[in-house]
């Protein structure tokens, strides 16, 4: 395979897949650095398809909206002293990295505790080694934020396994939906076609168990096949559709670390105020929302009294089930004043225990 770009063009435009995605990166690294940043010693953040680093108009890659996320950071003072922050960007293309390099040294010198390398060649080749190198030295990874962005939709399932398994690693990993989508559907026999891609991307042939009758359907056992093969406890995914229903892109996070799937709903949320977790292509990123899309909480309503229904549950207690969820601890908390107010629920101030009213039979539609 040639080192050359094979989407070229990419890099003429920006549009609200790039915004969604570099939107996400920046909300998360945000509250990432500083919570790792504190005690670890040292957090690590990798690029593997690090690309040019700005778009033809001027709107930067992902590399320099993470780089520029710690510079201008309100507590970064306060993580320099406590750990340094090491960055590595990987990028195939040699004339991306010559563009890649010439925009980070135009960022001018960095503090004595941020390291950037820049490096050429095949991402996963070159993480591969590090892994085999950690292996054998017994060591395990400094926490680590890994952005997979990959030219096509193979990504090494294996690979991103080992990587979970290495230390505190969060992944994510731009899915190349639709490509993905088409091959599974093809169900090839092993050995032929499509089969040993898929192989390698699920790190197995649990892909053959994929059988939604709609592309949705179909979308949610990959995503959960995925996570579950990677090693990932959670996952949390937004869909980047082509204007109609059609999803091109997934943007699918993967950690073993509960207040990270609680910090990327949060970050996704903020990009999908509707709480559709849905972005569409022909949605005109320069036009601020003048109104916020409300979401629709009366699936969490009908969540929260299912369980009530069953027994009384603690606050924290619901907190805790609601992580498995797409909502938000605020989302639960409007929905219980509601009921409070309504007299539908009853809330022990000593205890915080939360049961239905006497009468369940009485509850109203929100």
């Amino acid at each position: 395979m040639t080192d050359a770009d094979q989407n070229p063009d990419y890099w003429q435009e920006y549009g609200p897949f790039q915004k969604v995605k570099h939107d996400l990166i920046r909300n998360y690294l945000g509250g990432w650095f500083p919570k790792l940043g504190t005690w670890a010693g040292r957090v690590l953040y990798v690029d593997t398809h690090a690309g040019r680093g700005r778009h033809r108009f001027g709107e930067t890659g992902s590399p320099v909206v993470a780089l520029d996320t710690l510079l201008g950071h309100s507590h970064r003072n306060e993580l320099f002293r406590k750990s340094e922050v090491r960055f590595l960007f990987i990028e195939r293309d040699p004339a991306n990295l010559n563009r890649l390099d010439a925009e980070l040294k135009a960022i001018g010198e960095l503090p004595d505790r941020v390291h950037v390398h820049t490096s050429a060649g095949d991402a996963y080749a070159l993480l591969s080694g590090i892994v085999n190198d950690l292996r054998s030295s017994g060591q395990h990874m400094a926490p680590a934020f890994i952005f997979v962005d990959p030219y096509g939709f193979k990504v090494p399932g294996k690979l991103l396994a080992q990587l979970m398994a290495a230390g505190r690693v969060e992944l994510f990993v731009n899915v190349i939906w639709r490509e993905l989508d088409m091959a599974i559907r093809q169900k090839q026999p092993s050995g032929h076609g499509m089969a040993a891609a898929l192989d390698d991307i699920f790190a197995g042939d649990s892909w053959r168990a994929i059988d939604g009758e709609t592309a949705n359907e179909r979308m949610d056992q990959a995503v959960e096949l995925l996570s579950k093969g990677i090693g990932a406890k959670w996952y949390t995914y937004i869909r980047m559709t082509t204007g109609g229903s059609a999803v091109r892109y997934l943007l699918l996070h993967l950690t073993n670390h509960p207040e990270g799937r609680k910090f990327m709903k949060e970050c996704i949320w903020k990009v999908a105020p509707d709480g559709g977790f849905e972005v569409r292509q022909r949605d005109d990123h320069r036009q601020p929302l003048l109104i916020t899309p409300e979401p629709d909480l009366t699936p969490l309503r009908d969540w929260l009294i299912a369980r009530l229904r069953k027994r009384p549950h603690a606050r924290q207690e619901l907190d805790d089930e609601l992580r498995s969820e797409l909502w938000l601890p605020t989302h639960l908390r409007t929905i219980l004043k509601r009921l409070h107010a309504n007299h539908e629920i009853e809330i022990d101030d000593s205890s915080e225990q939360i049961s239905l009213s006497r009468n369940p039979r009485q509850l109203s539609l929100l």
